[in-house]
């Protein structure tokens, strides 16, 4: 375990939980994600980017999740600036939070929490003033209360 990464020893961890849920095939990939990767560089090898790699792409995988993250947050920033150039409007940026709940209680707070977000866009007064949203659902964990925080950004 020593050779790998911080993410890829949270990708054993992962294994474990996720075998059950999955079918043999996609456990190799699992298994195996990230494990020969090949990237290009500039000729004085300051500069590198990955240009294989062998990913599960399971989004649950903490390597290809944060992979998934970098790039969506990448393509995002890009339309943003395009955006604020081009139709010259501005950004608000907004969490949308509550308090924590229990891991049993979690997929009904998700739910919940997708419900009233549909509800507040088509208030009128939002409605009116919004030209488009990006939303993030993202959930923290405290260790100390065992409990979970479901967010939008």
């Amino acid at each position: 375990m020593e050779k790998y990464t911080e993410k890829k020893q949270r990708n054993q961890v992962f294994q474990k939980f996720i075998k059950r849920h999955i079918g043999e095939n996609q456990m190799d990939l699992v298994e195996d994600c990230n494990t020969f990767l090949s990237f290009v560089a500039d000729k004085t090898l300051e500069k590198q980017k990955l240009y294989k790699a062998n990913s599960c792409k399971n989004r649950f995988c903490p390597v290809c999740a944060w992979r998934k993250a970098r790039k969506d947050a990448l393509g995002l920033s890009l339309m943003m600036q395009y955006i604020k150039q081009q139709e010259k409007k501005e950004f608000i940026f907004l969490t949308l939070t509550t308090p924590n709940v229990m891991s049993d209680e979690l997929e009904n707070e998700i739910k919940r929490y997708n419900n009233s977000f549909r509800k507040l866009i088509k208030r009128k007064k939002v409605d009116s003033v919004i030209k488009g949203y990006v939303r993030k659902l993202e959930i923290t964990y405290n260790k100390k209360r065992d409990d979970y925080n479901p967010h939008f950004s």
